[in-house]
């Protein structure tokens, strides 16, 4: 039998509030819904409630199905655009006037994989129209209140929409919409103004929009009673923000910066902070540096953001005790972080790596900003030469979403490239009332849409430097002046990533060395010199200053990339080369700089990089007749190695570092260490005691698991064991001859050395051209036994091999060398002619408005995705030796270039297939429906099969929620008491003092609230409460489907750079103090040979290893017992691995003793 119910949860609501309705007896008040019970005396007694609204929803609900089958538009009276206030009440911010209407967007738009259904609100006013557009997974819940009469139903979104200006409302020409950045053509919207109120003519209007929300787009709903609506209409959201920036510029910028932080974020409007100013500059006054970090933990407790629910509890409280007083609870917060801080005790802060530093970062979308920071990251020759890095700005260009802006087919991005963006890089963009310049761009952050700007200081002798006197102190660019493109692209040396060493002197640099050249004039020795072996080892030592473990000084890398004033490209060791002395050729030098001496490094050949393939290799694999039965069986070994990380500890530990996952956390040493020194493996089995139950473990590798089968289905990156990656080089000795090549692998941590012989494939990524993959003869030379981990390039021929694959050099590239004789083609074909690009110029010398222009027309014209995109579907269609392909690969050379020749590709040149046309089913975008509509078609092709081939679980890990401990520490304890600490010298397993406890709880406290910012910073939304879980945190991965996977990948590597930083903070903490060397110690030159090779510890050694091992004891402690106070305290788990992985690391040093 049906009954109805009233006051119903409202985790209820989308299963219960659905048609038919029963009609029985009406009840006056109360939520509803239909209830299904199994006999009829289980419902006996029970009263039926609101008949009269039943029988309208039900009489309804045809018509709510013909309308949506009509997707039928609602006309507004009313509506406006604004947010949510901590009360509930909803703050009215911008309402223009003017007719609108509402309606869906269900069909699939013809420019995405996959079905894509909107809410689209447009403004009426005859020609043009404005469109604001609201995928449905931006929308957090739509809000209705709980009066019967009511016709205000609320968009509650967590992103803003897309607004459109449609030139042509009758649609009679076949015109593209122009993206706007928010309603009015020259201003954005106030911050955090992303939520709609919608008021309907009539209930039955309204009724029908909620029933098509909830049955179509499946949106939560929930109703609120009598919910405010505020006027807060800005006449000029630019007042507003000129006030705020003028009491910003009076504080210190870092202070600012996480004032406006809160302001970008919708914490606060300018409004609270104008009532706040006298509390910061107080703040100020009376905590100076601490003020920054003081404001982010008020912000943070205002927000709601917090580690566990007994702290979510305690803030809760807190926040209602002082509601509508901001003043009073920052004054509870400074009070609470004085405490904190009354006793001597970890910062959590220790001196970052070197090539490391706290950035600033601005990321402009269409409607809004968003600033991060500081966080860990790469650091670069600028940054390192004038310091100041709080004077130095990030700013990236994206998409709401996150992805690149980039051309699209439903609409033009040309005019608010030009409108939002272009004027920023001309005119500059203020922060914490700093006025930003642009600066430059490396060319990797030139591909990611993002810049560096800077704000002007002082240097050390009082010299105020901008950003022209920094790029003026670059090097000579006078030969450069009409190219703007190039010119930018030669800046863009000092912007690169890198990690610094030594400082030269002049007479070590010789700049005479000549290119080798072919008799027909090529190039031989593009990008590559050599270097002596003596500064080769000074070099090396550098680097490894301030590392716990530097590397081992016996095996210097044979060869690095390097950046050197205005040269650039790749060093080798040469053994005749005596004392210290590095030789650079012409076509390493781009720009003169011979002031600038310092040495930096990109990337060395310290160890062989794995080698896997991808869908454009594959599909020149299967064309040139490599045995396609191989490469399904590498796929299925991958499948099951991937399968197989939860049943085996050691399992895990070799999938985990094949793959480089969960690095910051060193998982692959913790499973190696858990099977070989606890010998447990990770399961649920209660009585067996062989078997560690953690949820967090589990979780994480399941997050492993399904990032490999995600990379395995959607990229066809499949592991070829026995091949690997190295850096091309060329042949100083002249002992290769025409197409021969020489290498030698060596892997430092276990001792594998392998001489690499015989017939081997060897290509480039990417890979679009029959030609990019060749088959060559590896052999071994007695002149090159000193080189390992490169591939060396024979100086013999007529064109350089590597100019072969893809148009390579050898000032860094990286070459795949295939050894799996299965895998190398039958068929070769010639490489590609790759011609030259001519260099955009100007009439007169340019400046910035020059490169400015050049920036935005690689935004609007990058074409290198689309054009890789349309190789796959005329390769799938024909083979990739069709014209269209042909051409597409040179189309793809030219666009590889751009970025340096400032001359796009032609989009009208390059050959599309219709739109119409269905794509192969291995382009479906992560989470596609493949079996809806006819956009997809099953290809019969190797990468179709390969694609089907894969199982991909789509599940996120969610933060555990249960009412027990997530971890199974006794277990972990019970498998430690089995180990004889005592004969290793190590404490027992005794409780630790209460002094210890208290450091450790602070420690566990700063950490978790830490990890927990950095879990927010790297989600599609900037909803405060979302972030990455801590198993993706853990395993290195982000589990949410990106409309961007490069842009994801990136967002990881980010990711996991902070999560390094962060791991290696606590376990520098856990390091025994004033016992010996500390965690971040740096060491003196004449320590290393002694500290790196001494095969026995000393007695300091060990007193040192005992203590830092009853610290992380101490720490374990912690962790557990805080998760049995509040098992969702988030963080307090992976601080528990990190604990276990030191003290498993001290038991596994110990043993060597």
């Amino acid at each position: 039998m049906e009954i109805s119910m009233r006051n119903i949860a409202l985790a209820f609501a989308n299963i219960l509030h659905k048609p038919p309705f029963p009609t029985n007896e009406s009840h006056p008040n109360g939520q509803q819904g239909t209830l299904a019970l199994p006999t009829e005396d289980a419902g006996s007694g029970i009263v039926a409630i609101h008949e009269a609204r039943i029988k309208r929803l039900n009489d309804l609900r045809e018509k709510h199905e013909w309308l949506l089958y009509r997707n039928k538009s609602f006309h507004l009276p009313r509506y406006s655009f604004g947010r949510f206030l901590r009360d509930g009440s909803f703050s009215s911010q911008f309402s223009p006037a003017g007719l609108a209407h509402v309606h869906f967007t269900f069909k699939p738009r013809l420019n995405t994989y996959e079905n894509d259904d909107y809410i689209d609100w447009e403004e009426i006013m005859g020609n043009p129209v404005v469109t604001a557009s609201y995928a449905p997974l931006n929308i957090a819940t739509l809000v209705g209140n709980r009066d019967e009469d009511t016709t205000i139903v609320f968009l509650r979104a967590d992103a803003p929409p897309v607004y459109s200006l449609d030139h042509d409302s009758n649609r009679f020409e076949d015109t593209n919409p122009d993206r706007l950045m928010g309603l009015g053509s020259n201003e954005s919207m106030p911050p955090g103004c992303h939520s709609l109120m919608l008021a309907f003519r009539s209930q039955s209007d309204a009724d029908a929009f909620v029933y098509a929300c909830r049955n179509r787009l499946h949106l939560r709903y929930s109703t609120q009673h009598h919910i405010r609506i505020h006027d807060h209409i800005m006449t000029s959201n630019a007042k507003y923000v000129k006030k705020l920036h003028t009491f910003l510029s009076r504080i210190p910028y870092k202070l600012g910066f996480e004032v406006e932080k809160t302001v970008a974020n919708s914490i606060f409007s300018p409004m609270e902070i104008r009532s706040l100013k006298k509390a910061i500059l107080s703040l100020q006054a009376e905590h100076g540096d601490d003020a920054p970090e003081i404001f982010r933990s008020f912000a943070s407790e205002l927000e709601g953001n917090s580690t566990s629910r007994a702290t979510r509890r305690k803030r809760r409280t807190q926040r209602q005790a002082s509601h509508g007083n901001l003043t009073s609870l920052l004054g509870q917060v400074t009070q609470e972080f004085i405490r904190e801080h009354q006793k001597p005790r970890p910062l959590l802060a220790p001196p970052l790596q070197s090539g490391v530093y706290l950035s600033y970062h601005l990321i402009l979308t269409p409607t809004r900003y968003i600033l991060e920071g500081p966080i860990p990251d790469q650091s670069n020759s600028v940054l390192r030469r004038y310091g100041h890095p709080e004077c130095f700005l990030r700013v990236s260009f994206q998409d709401e979403d996150r992805s690149k802006l980039h051309r699209e087919v439903n609409w033009s991005i040309k005019s608010l490239l030009w409108g939002r963006y272009h004027s920023i890089l001309l005119n500059g963009y203020r922060v914490a009332g700093r006025q930003f310049q642009f600066l430059g761009y490396s060319m990797s952050g030139l591909k990611e849409h993002s810049v560096w700007f800077m704000t002007p200081f002082q240097d050390e002798n009082g010299k105020l430097l901008n950003a022209n006197s920094i790029r003026d102190n670059l090097g000579d660019f006078s030969k450069l002046y009409k190219q703007p493109a190039r010119l930018a692209a030669r800046w863009s040396q000092a912007f690169s990533g890198t990690h610094p060493s030594v400082t030269l002197l002049p007479e070590e640099v010789d700049f005479r060395c000549p290119d080798r050249r072919s008799p027909s004039g090529g190039l031989m020795t593009d990008g590559c010199s050599s270097i002596s072996v003596e500064l080769a080892r000074d070099i090396w030592i550098s680097m490894q200053r301030g590392r716990k473990r530097p590397a081992n000084l016996r095996n210097v890398p044979s060869a690095f990339q390097f950046r050197l004033g205005g040269a650039k490209g790749m060093v080798v060791q040469d053994p005749t080369i005596r004392g210290k002395l590095v030789r650079l050729r012409p076509s390493q030098i781009k720009f003169d700089a011979p002031e600038n001496l310092t040495f930096d490094v990109q990337s060395t050949s310290a160890e062989p990089i794995a080698m896997f393939l991808n869908r454009p290799l594959i599909v020149l694999m299967e064309f040139l007749g490599v045995d396609t039965r191989r490469i399904i069986e590498l796929q299925d070994d991958d499948i099951r190695k991937a399968q197989s990380v939860r049943s085996s500890s050691a399992d895990a530990s070799k999938v985990i570092q094949q793959h480089g996952l969960g690095a910051s956390f060193r998982l692959s040493s913790l499973f190696s260490n858990l099977s070989s020194i606890l010998q447990l493996e990770i399961g649920d089995t209660e009585d067996d005691p062989s078997q560690w139950t953690s949820k967090l473990i589990e979780s994480s590798l399941h997050c492993i698991e399904t990032h490999i089968l995600r990379e395995l289905k959607y990229r066809a990156h499949i592991a070829v064991p026995g091949s690997y990656t190295l850096l091309g080089v060329s042949d100083e000795w002249d002992c290769l001859r025409e197409g021969e090549i020489y290498a030698t692998v060596f892997d430092e941590r276990t001792g594998f050395v392998q001489e690499i012989t015989g017939k081997v494939a060897i290509t480039r990524s990417p890979q679009i051209h029959p030609g990019d993959l060749q088959v060559v003869t590896a052999v071994q030379r007695p002149k090159l036994k000193h080189l390992k981990n490169v591939v060396v390039f024979s100086c013999k021929g007529q064109r350089a091999l590597a100019s072969y694959l893809g148009g390579g050099d050898l000032d860094g590239d990286i070459f795949n060398i295939i050894l799996d004789p299965r895998l190398l083609p039958t068929t070769l074909y010639e490489p590609g002619e790759y011609t030259t690009v001519p260099i955009r110029t100007t009439p007169r010398a340019c400046g910035i408005p020059d490169i400015a222009n050049f920036v935005i027309d690689y935004i609007e014209t990058d074409l290198i995705g689309a054009i890789a995109n349309s190789h796959l579907r005329f390769s799938d269609l024909k083979d990739p030796s069709c014209t269209q392909c042909i051409q597409l690969a040179n189309f793809a050379s030219h666009a590889l270039d751009f970025p340096k020749s400032g001359v796009p590709v032609d989009f009208r040149s390059i050959p599309w297939l219709p739109r119409s046309q269905p794509r192969p089913d291995f382009l479906a975008k992560e989470g596609a429906n493949l079996t809806s509509g006819e956009q997809f078609y099953k290809s019969t092709k190797l990468l179709g099969e390969l694609f089907r081939r894969v199982p991909v679980k789509k599940e996120i890990p969610q933060q555990w929620n249960g009412n027990y401990s997530p971890s199974d520490g006794a277990t972990v304890e019970t498998a430690l008491s089995r180990v004889d600490l005592c004969n290793l010298g190590l404490s027992g397993l005794t409780d630790p003092s209460e002094e210890l406890v208290e450091e450790m709880t602070y420690l566990l406290n700063a950490y978790c609230e830490q990890l927990l910012v950095i879990g927010q910073a790297h989600t599609i939304s900037k909803n405060k409460d979302i972030h990455v879980s801590e198993a993706e945190l853990v395993s290195g991965t982000i589990m949410a489907n990106w409309s961007d996977p490069h842009r994801r990948r990136n967002a990881v590597s980010a990711m996991n750079l902070q999560t390094r930083e962060l791991v290696r903070a606590v376990r520098a903490e856990f390091q025994a103090k004033d016992l010996g060397l500390s965690e971040t110690e740096t060491y003196e030159e004449e320590d290393y040979e002694d500290w790196t090779f001494r095969e026995e510890l000393d007695d300091m050694e060990q007193r040192r290893m005992a203590a830092t091992f009853k610290r992380s004891w101490a720490a374990w402690c912690v962790a557990e017992d805080s998760l049995e106070e509040d098992p969702s305290t988030f963080g307090a788990q992976s601080f528990g691995l990190i604990a276990l992985g030191r003290m498993l690391d001290v038991v596994k040093a110990s043993r060597l003793m």
